[in-house]
Formats: structure tokens, sequence, C-alpha cells
């Protein structure tokens, strides 16, 4: 009986001790607040802007003596690619691929030419099919083409070069430029380039007028003219979606078999079948008009902030005859070009603009054309014609060219070919010295890479781009390069305390600044890429080297000091007097990102906030969802690094054994994150590489919800002020506002303290700007993993100009490229010898 009652009795008290546990059980705090976060952005010193923005370097790059078109040996480059097919096209006009571009590129040559520059650091600006630099004649057209008095910039005198020439020999004048814009420009073929000279910076007074002048009394759309798609609404405008370029339903029809328009209302709901989606009743299979916007752009949606891009205003054509459109001949060998606006910083981006051409030749282009009335019957003139198409530069027979090459063959799925243009002045003008030592390129049809690897190997062609799979066996040759894209994948964290509470895994812990650090220092970025990614290289900013932020130097934004400096410090490398390194330079150059023992001691502090916050017990299991597109061998291997370093970061912590990061896969996690749906994921960014500054708002801060940030969920860059000392006064606003500042947006409250951000120079421009990408990285809502490359082997035959990758130039090019070996030499070399790379 005692026996029983003592064990009765026991578990009454082990019941009652359960519901003690039960009546004490932890709850994490309902809120969390990352306290006041105000960062010092630098020190600036104001120097104003060059007026007329700055000036360009005209030096080039002088290369090795003989080693050029002089040599009377043959120089071949042999070269691949995937297709050539009847869709290949390198009119100037029309053209479309990077093909179709590479080809153009061998025979043409623009007004001025982005050379690499005599000290091999960037680029330099040179007239080519330009006699000079642009001259401003603004002056002279006051009261026409909508040029008012005291207007600068918009008009411009280009004198042409007069030893320019077809590679038949007969002069290139200014007619020949006259009649290649009429039709660039032609209202009956309306080419698909002519938007190079209608829309955007470089808009020709009269130019869209003109090309859509056979349409005038017809319904055209063109972009947003309200600030926002609210605003928009507001004043009650007539808005369409654009169908095509958004959901590519171009060619989709309804269910009556109506064609899809490609400006659908944004009030209208007829639904068209989106042939992409596999399954006829899953998502999206059918969507309208109104559907994608009320999805996607209306106020609040996920993609508001890219309505200018894809919501349209309608309006009626006008149109204009051709002596309205602002291109004019002055004499033989002068035209003016006059645009709709003023051009900023002209002596750079009226090159830039011109570095090509429209030119084509007009006794072969009139040949080419077939006529056509409306209803698609082929006609005998272009009086008669409704439309107008043109076969030029899609053949041998059909192709003329002015520029270093011409063509010599062309056959689809085979070949084709180039030989020197013994006409092209630039072998006879004495600008050209120690330039085009290549007297041939030969362009191969191979379509497999396995294939492509073997040609190689063989010395058939003589550089190949590699895969992830060829990594193993070239990573360490002397002969790989590395092409940078303008990427940069980095983790994402979402530190939204609300949103990450309620997933009831204990992620809320990311919402602590030291645990974020923590994990960012226990990666190594180097070893990360090499093992993760084929050609990636170690990142450590949001931006990579592919960024110019001085256009008249092409000087790289991760090579000012103030940028270097930047990461430097982020990543605790000390420098100068009792630092670890000397220079600024070594101690860019030692960065890793690695420091196992600082991330052992962020964490220590992280995880004594987590308790002290009352947001995790110090005791439950932490997961973090990690989400990624699909659940390839490579994404697998990528989490078990983050894991084992993780781990590794959490030994001596409260959170030692007991953190984790799940990988689920989730093909919309961009989407998902934009909500607030996932606790990490990869996130890429990228693009506009000569407009670095406005990379920092339009990418981390222009958030479609007004939050202030894009992809880290929870991160308010309004919430972040920033100091700078600019000449000795400090000034602070929120690292929004100085974002969009920098983005040359009008800040009142830094303008009128300051002024705006392009009055200055580039170096202070980028002290700001690297002040900016400071806020962005110091509190670890993301942290860059790799710089995304293309990777590729260079043949032992030839040699680049420049080791380093330059915007606008990238390693010299053809033109400065030199050869160890003629043909004949490198035939016998591999007929001799097993080469090794």
């Amino acid at each position: 009986m005692k026996k029983f009652v003592s064990v009765a009795l026991a578990l009454m008290l082990a019941l009652s001790g359960l519901t003690a546990v039960a009546e004490t059980a932890f709850t994490p705090a309902e809120t969390y607040e990352v306290g006041e976060r105000s960062y010092f952005g630098g020190n600036v010193t104001l120097e104003p802007a060059p007026i007329g923005g700055g000036s360009v370097t005209t030096d080039s790059y002088a290369n090795e003596a003989g080693k050029d078109y002089t040599d009377e040996k043959v120089y071949t480059y042999n070269d691949f690619t995937g297709a050539i097919t009847s869709e290949t096209d390198w009119n100037p006009h029309t053209w479309e691929t990077n093909d179709d571009g590479n080809i153009m590129s061998m025979m043409t040559m623009g007004f001025y030419n982005f050379v690499l520059n005599s000290d091999k650091t960037g680029y330099s600006i040179v007239p080519e099919m330009a006699a000079d630099f642009p001259v401003d004649v603004t002056a002279e057209y006051v009261g026409t083409y909508g040029v008012e008095e005291g207007e600068t910039a918009k008009a411009w005198r280009i004198a042409l070069n007069k030893d320019a020439a077809w590679q038949n020999g007969v002069a290139i004048d200014a007619d020949d430029y006259i009649y290649s814009m009429q039709q660039q420009l032609n209202p009956k073929m309306l080419n698909r380039r002519a938007d190079s000279y209608y829309d955007g910076d470089f808009s020709i007074v009269g130019a869209k007028a003109y090309l859509y002048s056979a349409q005038a009394g017809q319904t055209g759309y063109k972009g947003m003219s309200y600030a926002s798609v609210q605003e928009a609404l507001d004043a009650q405008a007539d808005l369409y979606v654009d169908m095509w370029g958004f959901w590519g339903l171009e060619g989709c029809v309804d269910a009556e078999g109506n064609a899809c328009p490609q400006y659908a209302s944004i009030a209208d709901d007829t639904m068209y079948r989106d042939v992409a989606v596999a399954d006829e009743n899953g998502a999206e299979a059918w969507v309208s008009g109104k559907y994608l916007f009320d999805t996607y752009f209306a106020p609040g949606m996920p993609y508001e902030s890219y309505a200018p891009d894809y919501v349209c205003e309608s309006y009626v054509i006008e149109g204009a005859s051709w002596d309205e459109v602002g291109l004019k001949k002055i004499d033989e060998y002068t035209i003016d070009i006059i645009l709709e606006a003023p051009v900023s910083e002209p002596s750079f981006y009226m090159p830039y603009n011109l570095s090509s051409t429209w030119l084509v030749n007009e006794e072969l282009y009139e040949e080419c054309k077939t006529f056509y009335d409306a209803d698609g019957l082929e006609v005998e003139t272009e009086e008669e014609a409704a439309s107008i198409t043109t076969n030029y530069c899609t053949t041998l027979e059909t192709t003329i060219g002015y520029g270093p090459y011409q063509m010599d063959y062309f056959e689809l799925d085979k070949q084709y070919s180039f030989v020197r243009n013994e006409n092209w002045y630039g072998y006879k003008d004495g600008k050209h010295v120690g330039q085009y030592q290549t007297d041939n390129y030969v362009v191969k049809v191979i379509t497999e890479h396995s294939t492509a690897m073997l040609a190689f190997e063989k010395g058939e062609i003589d550089g190949v781009g590699l895969q992830s799979e060829d990594m193993a066996k070239y990573a360490s040759s002397s002969y790989i390069k590395y092409t940078p894209e303008s990427y940069t994948t980095k983790f994402t964290f979402n530190t939204d305390y609300e949103k990450l509470l309620s997933r009831g895994t204990n992620s809320q812990i990311l919402v602590i600044d030291e645990f974020r650090e923590g994990f960012a220092l226990a990666l190594d970025r180097n070893e990360f890429a090499t093992a993760y990614t084929a050609a990636g290289t170690a990142g450590f900013g949001i931006l990579n080297y592919m960024y110019t932020y001085d256009p008249f130097t092409g000087a790289a934004y991760r090579d000012n000091e103030t940028a270097m400096a930047t990461l430097v410090d982020l990543y605790g490398i000390t420098w100068g007097e009792g630092g670890e390194y000397e220079t600024l330079d070594e101690a860019y150059a030692a960065m890793t990102g690695y420091n196992m023992v600082g991330a052992q001691e962020a964490m220590k502090i992280a995880g004594e906030k987590a308790i002290a916050a009352q947001i995790w017990d110090g005791e439950s299991p932490i997961e973090i969802e990690f989400r990624v597109y699909n659940s390839d061998t490579v994404y697998v291997q990528m989490v078990n690094y983050f894991n084992t370093q993780l781990a590794e970061a959490c030994k001596g912590s409260a959170f030692e054994g007991k953190v984790s990061l799940k990988m689920t896969v989730d093909p919309d996690y961009y989407e998902t994150n934009y909500s607030g749906g996932a606790d990490a994921i990869f996130t890429t960014w990228g693009g506009a590489a000569m407009s670095p500054f406005g990379t920092f708002y339009q990418c981390y801060c222009d958030a479609s919800d007004g939050s202030g940030n894009q992809m880290e969920y929870g991160f308010d860059t309004n919430e972040v002020m920033v100091t700078y000392n600019v000449d000795g006064v400090e000034i602070t606003d929120t690292l929004h506002n100085w974002a969009n500042w920098c983005n040359n947006a009008s800040i009142p409250a830094i303008d009128e303290q300051i002024g705006k951000f392009a009055d200055y120079s580039y170096a202070t421009r980028c002290a700001f700007g690297a002040g900016v990408e400071r806020g962005l990285l110091m509190y670890y809502t993301t942290t860059p993993l790799y710089y995304r490359n293309v990777a590729s082997l260079t043949s032992q035959k030839v040699n680049e100009a420049s080791d380093t990758y330059y915007q606008l130039v990238g390693f010299g090019g053809m033109q400065f490229m030199t050869y160890n070996y003629d043909d004949t030499e490198w035939a016998e070399y591999c007929a001799n010898n097993t080469l090794v790379y």
C-alpha cells in the first residue's frame, strides 16, 4: 500500500511539474527593435564637375612595333559559333543578336571608336569615320527644330573622314549618311534599330514622327508621362499593358482564336492563353491586360516600379516630312545632328552614341528591296508599296563594308570568313600603326561544346568558352581569362521580425545584426567561388569590376580608393601606419571576407542579445529556411557548405549545435521574398555598368511598396541615417535619400545644402557613392558571395593586349591582338606538339 501511495504521489508531483512547465513555456517577444541606425559615410571634398562634363582621353595603346597590318606574314584568327542560320542578319538597320553584331563589327566602323588607352588602364576615344570630335552648333538653330534662345548641346556638327570609302574604293560622303538615315527611318520599313535614333537620350528631332508618318492619324503607344502609377490613375489616364513585352504573348490567342494585341487596356479582361504554361488550367495559363495590371503594376504590387517600362499611354500618331528631321547635310563632308534634348556630358556621350552608325550602301540597298501592297502582293515600285522588306547584308552577295575587313565567304550552317579590306583608310592614314596584325578571321559552326573543346585542344580554333565541368582541368591554366558580367550574387536575409516569428522555426534570430555578421565572416568567398561556380570570382562588394564611375577615362568604380576602402574597412582589414598592410592596394588584394575568429565573437554577442531581448530561449533548435530555384546538386553542395561554416561560427556561443540551414525549392523564390515569405535567398543584381551610382538606388532602395528596399525584406533604408563630412560641414539624411540623390534625383534637403549630384566631379561622386554602398553592406542584410564571369581559354598562338577586362574595350580586341606564330608556323607546331593548357 505504501509503495502504491508513493508511486501515486510521485505521479502527481510529476504531473504538477509538467503543468508548471506548460504554464511557464517560453514565448518569444512580440516585437523587436533594432534601435537607431546611423553611420558616418566619409569625408568628402567637393570638386565641381568640369564645364561641359569633362574631357575624354584620346591617346591609344601603341602595341608592339611591326606587329600590325604591315607584317608581311599571314595571321588567321579561327573562331566558332553555335549556328549560322537564315535569320542571321548584319544589316545595321535590323540586326538583333550578338552573332549579328559580331559580323557587323568586322566590316564597319563608327564615327568614333573606343580603344585601349596608352597605359592600358581603361579606354580612350578616337575619331574614325568622323574627322574630329563633335562641335556644338545649337546657337545656329535657334527658332528651328525646337531650339530656344540660350540652349546648348542640342545641335552637333560632325566633320566626316574624307578618306573613308566602301570596300570597292568608292568614297563615302554626306549624301551617304543622309540616304542611310532616310532608310533607317523609312515609314514603309519600320526598321528594328530605328529606336536608336528616336527614343531615349539620343532622339533626333522629328525622327519618330517621320518613321510613323505612314500611320498618321492612327493610335500609337508611349511610356507613361506620369511620375507614378497612382498619379496616372488619379488623372484617369488611358493606360495599356504591353502584353508582348512583359508577358511574351505575341502570337497567342483568346478562347475565340483572336490574336493577342501588343497593348491591352488595363480595364480589358479578355483572357489570352499563355502557351508557356503547359497546363491549360494552371496558374496564369490565361491572362488579360486587367489581370496583369492588377497583379503586377497596380499601386502596392511587386512590379509597380517597372510600370514605366510596360504600362503605356495611347496617343494619336502625327506624321512629319523629311525636312522636319534633324539631320542635315552642310557640305560634301559635313553633317549636323539636331536632338530633341541637350546631351549631358557631351564629350563622352556624343562619341558614345555615335560609336556605331546607320550607314548603308545606296546602290546595293536599293537592289535588295522588295515592295508589297496593302494585301501583301509584290509590286514594282516604292511609290506603290505599303510595306518594304530588304535582304541587305544577309548573304555574301548582298554585303558591302567599309571597315578593316571585308566578308569573303558565307555559308549557312557552315562558316563565314573575312579578309583584310585593302581600301580601308586605316591602313593608309598612319593613325593605326601597331594595330590589326590579323589578316583573316574565320568562324566555323560547331554545335557541341565537347567538339569545340577538342578543336581548341588541337589548335583548330583560337578561343573557347568554358563550362563548369571544364574547370577542374583548366581553372589553374595560365591561358584562362575571365570576362566579367555586371552581376553580383549575394546571400540575402529577411529581417522583418513579425514575418520571421510567424514561421515558428525560431528564424527570428536573423534580426540580430551580429548573427548575420557572424554568418558573413564565416564564408571564404574565394573557396566558395572556386568550388561552386564555373567562372565566378570572390565577391566582396555590391558592384563588381564591370562598373565604370568615370566614363571619360573608363576608370573602374572598384579601383577607386574610396570604394576600395569601404570594403577593406567592412571586413576589418587595416592598412597604413600601425596596420596589417602598408598600402590600401595591398590590403584590398589580401581581402577574403573570411574571419572565423571574428565570426565566433559576433555569434557570442548575437546569442546573448537574442536571449536578453527574449526573442529566443537559448535552448530551442533554430531552422533557417533558404529558398533556391531548384534542387540541382550544386545547390545542395552550397547549402552543405553554409551549414558547415555556420556550425563552426556558432561554436562557443549559445547557438552551438542549435542552428541549421534548410534548403527549400521554390521556382518563384524572388516573388516569395518580395512579400517576406522567405528567411533567406540568393539575390543577383547587375546591369547599367556605365551608371554605377544609380544602381545603389534602383536595385537596393527603390521598392515598389515604398519600404525603401528591394530584396532585403525588413531593412528600411528610410530608417538609416547617414552623415557625411562635406568640406568640414556635417550633412545628415537617410540612406534612402542619399542613394536617390546619387541617382541624380532631386532631394530638396540635400540640394539646398550642396546642390545636385551631377554638379560634382567623378571623384566626388565616387566618395558619396562609396558611402552609400557602405550602408547597404554594413548591416549584413545582404552578403556578397561572388562576381559572375564567363571563363574562356585563349590559344597559345595569340596574345591579348590586356590581362584585365575594361568596359567598352574588353581585353583590347582584335585591333590590338598580336601573334606568336603565323599560320604556317602554327600548323607546324600543332603537328609536332601536344598543346597543353
